[in-house]
């Protein structure tokens, strides 16, 4: 009996020790950190002791420069060089495209082996910017900081910090990510809870809530989302006995919503990708592809439910004793009309490729010195952040019960700043003379309470100094863009000044089309009236207008240029001038934007 016991509490001990026992690699590698990703996402790809890669595309699209050689009469442009590990992760990226060139740098422990700093630079046509990633690591070496840099000119400042907290019970290991922003608040934190065979992941921000992963052959695969972009929505994933996907079905509340399929051959060289619509129910299309013995794809084409075809991608390859591909080629059979036309060929990629020798020294730069704005974040930051976090409860306690200033109640006092109604953010000051007396004048905008960054009201306050204290004449809504109508771009407010005895305010937003405001209000005739708006709009390397109407006088231009940045040739293609009267509007019917302006020979209206 004794001896069953004791053969008992063995296993039960060996079976909590080993259930804890998960390797902090496998860990550190599966909490979604991009730079670990980054790092090894080549290994997969290349066969072999890869020391370093340069690929080439004939693609027209690619930055040209001094590294393009000609191949089989084609141009091709370089499009990376990366140089690796003998581990097989990156220790240099360099890519280049139409856009710029970015180039990375991967700093190891060689005793650890674990990734301590990835470095990015960006050189684009709009100008040069350099980030930072520090990583540190517990005793067992579980990832516990993360410490994202972002340095302009000579200037050091915080984009993220990151925060891992390891607990451990008998049959799991939970990680919890907190995360604290530039602004030093903190987002919902994400959870991970490993054992031996699955992962989940709650990521109250991210568009799946609740991932549900088990461990097939080495890696983590999602067999169950909960609340998949929707609240409601649940997402199933099965798997083949070599881990291969063969299903992916989506439920909402009501039932079935979406269903793809996927068969494969006995070697799987051979993929048919079946997507139902109405609801999952009946067959849309049927994509197929087809892969040669080294898993490249050689051929990719849809077929539809109406028994219409898409067009044909195929690809051929050359390669290197390693089995890696050094020739890719891509070539493109159109669909028209349910016929396919010929076979043309369209790209041409290449990469050279060197391989470890028994010779060969792996190339590493020296770990730069540590930041001491690191130590000061990794001090001082949390407590900073739970400062914030408890004010920012308070604040959204106060706008769900309603209990917050709606305007300005101070009448007077020494500083502006002290105008401020609790809860209520500040964005800018501007001081001038805005009549004919000696006294300053001073205009502050006010972006007012709202919860979790959504869209709010933002106020326009008039001060005048009178006997040494400020006293506020006016405050109003009416020239100011709510803090969300800046499309991509976020808050629209762009600057506050006062000249020629006027406030300007600017605004601008859009995501590709950009546009931008400037209105200009003056005290005339008892009350405060737009006397001019300026509007510029359109899409870098492509259109730009610009219109501007005096409506004190009633001149208004107009002139639209368009651009061409491959060759830096700009052009006005039309321009137009009108005069118009108007009374000026009051500044309390204004709303930037929505006013219009038609031109003679302008197609459009122009909104100001």
């Amino acid at each position: 009996m004794k001896t069953f016991l004791q053969l008992y509490l063995f296993f039960i001990s060996t079976t909590m020790c080993s259930q804890q026992n998960i390797p902090s690699k496998q860990i550190n590698e599966n909490l979604d950190i991009g730079a670990f990703a980054e790092s090894s996402e080549d290994n997969s790809l290349l066969k072999g002791n890869v020391f370093f890669v340069k690929s080439y595309t004939s693609d027209s699209n690619q930055k040209k420069s001094k590294d393009d050689k000609i191949f089989e009469g084609k141009t091709l442009h370089l499009t990376n060089h990366t140089i690796y590990r003998k581990d097989g992760r990156r220790s240099f990226r360099k890519e280049i495209s139409g856009s710029g060139v970015s180039t990375s740098k991967y700093y190891y422990n060689e005793s650890s082996e674990n990734l301590v700093l990835k470095e990015s630079q960006y050189d684009r046509e709009y100008g040069k910017s350099q980030y930072s990633s520090w990583f540190f690591y517990d005793k067992n070496q579980i990832i516990s900081e993360e410490i994202n840099l972002e340095k302009n000119e000579a200037k050091i400042s915080l984009s993220n910090y990151t925060k891992y907290k390891v607990e451990d019970s008998a049959n799991q290991k939970k990680i919890t990510v907190s995360q604290i922003g530039s602004d030093s608040l903190s987002d919902p934190d994400k959870t991970y809870i490993f054992n031996q065979k699955n992962l989940t992941k709650i990521s109250p921000l991210y568009q799946s809530k609740v991932q549900k992963l088990s461990l097939l052959n080495g890696i983590y695969k999602p067999y169950e989302i909960e609340d998949y972009v929707v609240e409601g929505r649940k997402v199933y994933f099965k798997y083949d006995k070599k881990g291969h996907l063969i299903s992916e079905i989506w439920y909402n509340q009501k039932g079935l919503e979406n269903k793809t399929e996927f068969t494969y051959n006995d070697d799987y060289t051979e993929m048919i990708e079946s997507h139902y619509h109405l609801l999952g129910t009946e067959i849309s299309s049927k994509n197929y592809k087809k892969f040669n013995q080294y898993g490249n794809i050689t051929f990719d084409q849809t077929k539809y439910y109406d028994g219409s075809i898409g067009s044909i991608e195929e690809f051929e390859y050359q390669y290197d004793k390693e089995g890696n591909w050094i020739i890719k080629k891509r070539f493109y059979s159109e669909a028209n009309s349910e016929i396919i036309g010929k076979k043309k060929l369209t790209t041409v990629e290449t990469r050279e490729i060197e391989y470890y020798t028994k010779d060969s020294q792996q190339k590493g730069d020296e770990l730069p010195k540590t930041p001491e704005i690191i130590n000061e974040i990794r001090k001082n930051l949390p407590k900073i952040a739970k400062e914030n976090d408890s004010y920012l409860n308070e604040k959204k306690r106060a706008i769900e019960t309603n209990s917050y200033d709606e305007e300005i109640t101070v009448k007077e006092s020494d500083d502006i700043k002290n105008f401020t109604p609790k809860y209520w953010e500040l964005k800018e000051i501007a001081y001038g003379n805005l009549d004919e007396d000696e006294n300053e004048e001073a205009a502050a905008v006010y972006e007012m309470p709202s919860v979790d960054r959504e869209d709010a009201e933002q106020v326009l306050a008039i001060y005048k100094k009178q006997n040494g204290k400020w006293k506020i004449t006016r405050q109003t809504s009416a020239p100011l863009l709510s803090s969300q109508s800046g499309g991509m771009m976020g808050n629209p407010f762009n600057g506050i000044s006062i000249a020629k005895k006027s406030i300007v305010i600017n605004h601008f937003g859009g995501s590709r089309d950009k546009w931008e405001y400037t209105h200009r209000y003056r005290f005339q005739n008892g009350d405060w009236h737009l006397i001019g708006a300026s509007v510029s709009f359109g899409a870098p390397c492509d259109y730009w207008v610009k219109f501007d109407y005096n409506i004190s006088t009633g001149d208004a231009t107009y002139q639209k240029t368009v651009e061409n940045c491959e060759n830096g040739e700009k052009k006005v293609v039309q321009s137009q001038k009108l005069n118009k009267k108007i009374t000026p509007p009051k500044m309390d019917a204004v709303i930037p934007g929505d006013s219009t302006f038609k031109f003679p020979n302008v197609k459009d209206e122009i909104y100001y």
